[in-house]
């Protein structure tokens, strides 16, 4: 009999609904049904341990573990859509190595992947979290700024603080609105007076608490360290600058250097970026979708010597 353990934090073990829906409870269910044994631990590794015993295979959240019989798992930048890695999560993930070739991508499977998308997110102006529903309007041409606060995910990656960032960005405006929006759930932030006091400083710089759908509709570009935003962007053709590791660097402009802000600015909003064959190979090619029938089959072709046959 195969064995499974899926290593949670603490604050979703707590949660007996953890253990029989959503990722983890499907999972399960669908292990079990197989005739697997399934243990819930609690996570007490992120990367590759001893203890992390060779009898059975790992599901690791958020984890950073390579060992063969370990996948590394997570909510990915888009809803429903989750990671099974066997490198990481986010900009830590394996994604961030691979080649992508737009040429390789069937144009009609990408721009059908894509309407969906637009339809199921869009269209219903959804975002990985909760978004205000009132309708705003902005003047056309803005930088949307995304903050995202002091999350471990967010450190991990930053190749700047948010407050440079925005500093940097304001430098090169030249005319445009730049709208700071803050994150939903981490709003604490040891940066965001020092941003604030760069709104009251500056005509046209404005915090706005804005469903993102709104904000990207009119934006020239999308500005962040890391967020799924600049992902939903990429359905609204938008440019993206991200001022960190992320595993979907392919279709951003990233910057490393506060000082490459200008440049960086230019090359976003010139470059012909191929956003339609990009959600397909990252999202339909690469994540399970846990909306999709064959979810379990694509996963299950991943777990080595623990696959069922």
């Amino acid at each position: 009999m195969h064995r499974f353990v899926l290593h949670l934090p603490p604050h979703q073990l707590e949660k007996p609904s953890v253990r029989s829906t959503g990722f983890y409870g499907n999972l399960a269910n669908e292990l079990r049904q197989r005739g697997a044994e399934v243990v819930f631990r609690e996570r007490a590794y992120l990367r590759a341990h001893p203890n992390l015993e060779s009898d059975a295979f790992h599901f690791v959240h958020q984890g950073l573990v390579q060992m063969p019989n370990a996948l590394n798992t997570g909510p990915s930048y888009l809803r429903d859509f989750w990671y099974a890695d066997p490198k990481g999560v986010f900009g830590m993930s394996s994604l961030f190595d691979l080649q992508f070739d737009a040429g390789n991508v069937p144009p009609e499977r990408a721009a059908s992947f894509a309407d969906w998308l637009r339809r199921r997110i869009v269209n219903k102006r959804l975002s990985k979290h909760l978004q205000p529903n009132a309708a705003h309007t902005f003047v056309p041409g803005g930088i949307a700024v995304f903050l995202q606060g002091e999350s471990l995910p967010t450190k991990r990656v930053a190749f700047t603080d948010e407050a440079r960032m925005v500093e940097a960005l304001i430098s090169v405006r030249a005319g445009r609105e730049v709208l700071i929006k803050r994150h939903p759930r981490n709003t604490a932030d040891t940066c965001f007076p020092e941003i604030a006091a760069m709104a009251d400083a500056n005509d046209g710089v404005r915090i706005v608490d804005a469903n993102i759908h709104d904000m990207l509709a009119q934006a020239a570009v999308c500005a962040s360290i890391s967020s799924s935003v600049a992902v939903e962007a990429m359905l609204h053709n938008v440019p993206s600058l991200t001022f960190g590791r992320v595993d979907f660097h392919h279709c951003t402009q990233t910057v490393e250097w506060i000082d490459d802000v200008p440049e960086a600015l230019e090359v976003a909003l010139t470059r012909a970026w191929p956003y339609e064959a990009f959600l397909f190979w990252f999202f339909r090619q690469h994540c399970l979708d846990m909306r999709a029938k064959k979810w379990f089959a694509t996963l299950n072709r991943r777990l080595g010597d623990f696959a069922f046959t």
